[in-house]
């Protein structure tokens, strides 16, 4: 493959997809607009919701069990299990949910990279991608079946001569011959949220011209082999050239049940927060809230200006009754215009500024916004729901319960590729690592164990099970109050032993 066909792949992506990254690089602005003026009033709307949302799933203790395959013993098990909970820490994958998860809600997808690991330190390092900066085949609908994607990332002079001097970068390349700088469409995405929060941007070009543009595209090569390679931004040459082999391919199988094994997936874990079928542009929270938004605003404005026309009336007069109009101009608390008679002068506005009418479409708005999200309505009124029965409140927690134990099902689907892809990297580099301490924090302190990395070499990988264990833990509560309304009737009709086996195996499993 040539930097010629990497740039044809690269435009053919950009036009696809640049429309919907310069409305999304706006619906940031939304998020905390500074720059909106003194005068006006910007609502909360999104942000709020957004963070209802975002705090519902991210405080959702999402479980990983590795599960038996063909070959693998209890023991191998263990080991993954116990490894994992390490990593989990080592890899600070909370601080990684935690992009990931603001991603997938906001831009519709979250994409993870799991091609990089530190054979020194024995650690996967993963890597969550900035959705603007990113760009894939617009043919392909599945992330696996896609023919390229491609990222942009920066990197210093400093970085870019040390990979020069280890000899890793193409041969006959030199950094002192690369244009630095940084592309203006992508510039600009950043201009766009650092203004909007009263931020000067500094220029593309830093102050030394050490900062340089390198588009990372990952593509088949001439024999049909998955690659990465490295461009300048100017798409003029490759810098850096690998083939991708993980050892985690799957086989493209044919209908006769024949087919032929792939060395390699493409190493990117997505998240989707609202999944369509078949879909290659996703639906984000952002773009179900930003027209309720923006109306709020507006609604909200025009109140704040009748408010002060209220507070500051324009008023009509009778010029025959009148003595000094000046006086209008300069009024005061307590003063006094002399007037023939108390109809000489009349405010014209007399309406209230929040009629009945417009507050309950701002509350209509709200509701509108809210229940597509599944995030609750806690500033409504229970007598606004009905009656304000027990019932109704279970039906209105049911709801919004389901809602969003859907979003967390949909978003678990990438978290059991990320720790598949997690176990496909240590099986890779088992034999060089050999082994590694794996430190479990318990009650007791830290607990830790010596892991056979051999245990990872297996003919088929294990199982992955993700849950919610907050679902999990609400779905017993649940049960446990519906069996306390039987237990007077239990209490009767079984024997010791059968309440014994009842709270044993059953209430309390």
């Amino acid at each position: 493959m040539q930097a010629s066909d990497i740039q044809s792949r690269y435009q053919e992506s950009f036009e696809f997809l640049q429309a919907r990254k310069k409305r999304q690089a706006n619906q940031l602005v939304l998020l905390s607009n500074l720059r909106r003026g003194d005068q006006n009033i910007a609502s909360t709307l999104m942000l709020t919701l957004f963070d209802r949302t975002m705090a519902s799933l991210y405080d959702d203790k999402i479980q990983v069990k590795f599960l038996p395959s063909q070959g693998i013993n209890q023991n191998q098990l263990n080991s993954y299990n116990l490894l994992a909970q390490s990593d989990y820490q080592e890899m600070g994958k909370a601080k990684l949910d935690y992009d990931w998860c603001w991603d997938t809600l906001f831009f519709g997808r979250g994409y993870m990279e799991t091609i990089r690991f530190d054979v020194k330190k024995k650690i996967m390092q993963p890597h969550v991608i900035n959705p603007l900066n990113f760009g894939y085949d617009p043919y392909m609908d599945e992330v696996q079946d896609w023919r390229y994607y491609w990222k942009w990332i920066t990197k210093s002079k400093h970085e870019l001569m040390k990979l020069e001097k280890a000899g890793l970068l193409k041969k006959g390349f030199e950094v002192k011959n690369l244009q630095s700088g940084v592309d203006p469409y992508l510039w600009d995405y950043k201009v766009k949220r650092d203004q909007a929060r009263e931020g000067v941007a500094p220029t593309m070009e830093s102050y030394d011209g050490d900062v340089y543009q390198i588009c990372e595209f990952y593509g088949y090569n001439d024999e049909s082999e998955k690659c990465v390679y490295w461009t300048d931004k100017n798409f003029d040459k490759i810098i850096y050239e690998k083939k991708l082999d993980l050892g985690d391919g799957d086989e493209i199988i044919l209908p006769d049940g024949s087919g032929v094994e792939q060395d390699s997936k493409w190493p990117i874990v997505v998240k989707e927060a609202f999944r369509v079928p078949h879909s290659s542009i996703p639906i984000s929270i952002a773009d179900l809230l930003e027209d309720k938004h923006r109306a709020k605003s507006v609604l909200l404005n025009l109140c704040y200006i009748a408010a002060k026309d209220t507070a500051n009336p324009l008023y009509g007069y009778n010029p025959d009754k009148v003595r000094d109009v000046s006086q209008f101009l300069s009024r005061q608390i307590n003063q006094h215009i002399p007037m023939d008679d108390e109809t000489a002068a009349w405010p014209l506005n007399k309406s209230s500024s929040m009629s009945p009418d417009l507050q309950a479409f701002i509350q209509y708005l709200d509701a509108e916004a809210e229940e597509p999200m599944g995030a609750g309505r806690p500033m409504q009124s229970t007598a606004t729901t009905g009656q304000g029965t027990a019932t109704q409140a279970s039906l209105d927690q049911q709801l919004n319960d389901m809602a969003s134990s859907l979003q967390s099902k949909v978003l678990q689907f990438g978290e059991s590729e990320f720790w598949s892809a997690w176990f496909h990297r240590y099986a890779k580099h088992a034999d060089e690592l050999k082994e590694k301490t794996a430190n479990i924090i318990g009650v007791k302190g830290v607990d830790s164990k010596i892991i056979d990395l051999n245990d990872f070499k297996a003919d088929f990988p294990p199982g992955v099970m993700v849950y919610s264990a907050k679902e999990a833990d609400y779905k017993n509560m649940v049960k446990r109050r519906d069996w306390m309304t039987l237990y007077p009737a239990l209490s009767t009709t079984l024997d010791p032993d059968g309440m014994r086996n009842f709270q044993k195996h059953v209430f309390f499993p």
